[in-house]
């Protein structure tokens, strides 16, 4: 079978587990913020249950980019490349195994989500190297501390890349000073949507500025419709978390900011993963469609030095309470064991093998795992 044969092959089987988490369309995320309360919600959905894992990334790790190319070939791809030393640590929710996460939050505060939608394609830039979108995350949490970092390096950092003719994503970020951004890839330049541009600190699965526009034909924010917060329509989620996120001043006697972002989670369209970021306070509450109970994980507990061994936890894990204390030692195994779930294309395509190939080497020769690993 010839080389661009196995290709599309594997790209025609990787496309049921890549639309599945975009076929209902319905991520969002947004931030509840005041005087003295900042707070980031995101619900994670899909038709079915999702896989994942909750890791610990460290600082001080040397790294090298990947490009979708570059996974899925047994040769050697003639592609501009990249290499970086993490400087700061993180916890991600990865779906495909370490340095693949859907979102994350670094030790310096900085949060960084990816949400479907459908105007995103691959793009080259000439002379800049591709990174695949999960690793395009990581890369972000392992080098700038704010936004504003994010956002100065963005037209010489490597290019958002996912698989070909395919949608990919935008992507929500926000940081510890409460500063939010919306980052979308359309016709091959990137579109930005930060300060004045972004009023309403929220992000769904269609262009902020169509969802905005949508937005201001609404009472409360220059419009003269009434808007019903009772909607369940999934083309009202935009709308329907910004007239709740106003309502919380006349709710705040009732909820802390974080159980009302928990609200919000629920009632804009609860997720197979859900997550509550508390910036201020440094902590991290999230939970599952399997593991209902709210787990909680303080940032400030955490080892990130490279002399300690990698920590992962099951996204499904069942309990309540302190997370840390139920991590256990990550290892090249337990990686592999999630990338096949994540890509649920089974041990025994050659094409995939690949792909699971080029993957565990990248693990094992990036990570190099020692005794305590």
């Amino acid at each position: 079978m010839s080389e661009m044969k196995k290709i599309i092959l594997l790209l025609l089987l990787v496309q049921n587990i890549f639309t599945c988490p975009m076929t209902v369309n319905a991520c969002s995320a947004f931030m509840l913020k005041g005087k003295d309360y900042c707070v980031v919600g995101f619900n994670e959905n899909d038709r079915k249950s999702l896989p994942g894992l909750v890791l610990t990334n460290k600082r001080g790790v040397t790294k090298e980019g990947l490009s979708w190319n570059q996974l899925i070939s047994s040769e050697k791809i003639n592609e501009p490349k990249i290499k970086w030393t993490s400087q700061y640590g993180s916890v991600s929710f990865n779906l495909l195994g370490i340095d693949m996460p859907c979102y994350g939050v670094n030790e310096k505060g900085l949060f960084i989500v990816e949400l479907f939608l459908d105007k995103t394609y691959s793009t080259n830039i000439e002379g800049r190297a591709n990174l695949w979108w999960g690793q395009w995350i990581q890369y972000q949490l392992d080098n700038y501390a704010s936004v504003d970092e994010v956002l100065n390096a963005l037209d010489s950092a490597p290019v958002i890349d996912w698989w070909p003719n395919y949608p990919g994503s935008h992507f929500f970020l926000c940081d510890k000073s409460g500063k939010t951004v919306a980052i979308e890839l359309i016709d091959g330049k990137y579109v930005v949507f930060a300060n004045d541009k972004m009023p309403v600190p929220i992000l769904c699965n269609n262009q902020y500025q169509e969802e905005l526009k949508n937005l201001q034909q609404y009472k409360g924010f220059g419009g003269t419709i009434d808007f019903n917060v009772d909607s369940q329509r999934w083309e009202d989620r935009f709308c329907k978390a910004a007239h709740l996120i106003n309502n919380y001043n006349d709710a705040q006697s009732a909820y802390t900011s974080v159980g009302y972002s928990w609200n919000v989670l629920n009632d804009i369209f609860p997720g197979v993963w859900q997550l509550v970021y508390d910036v201020n306070n440094n902590t991290l509450q999230f939970r599952s469609d399997r593991g209902q109970g709210i787990k909680e994980l303080d940032m400030s507990t955490i080892d990130f030095s490279s002399e300690t061994p990698i920590m992962y936890l099951d996204i499904h894990a069942d309990f309540s309470g302190k997370a840390f204390p139920r991590f256990s030692t990550f290892t090249p195994e337990v990686n592999m064991e999630y990338v096949l779930k994540g890509f649920n294309l089974g041990d025994n395509n050659p094409e995939f093998a690949i792909l699971q190939k080029n993957i565990d080497d990248y693990v094992r020769k990036t990570h190099r795992f020692t005794k305590h690993n």
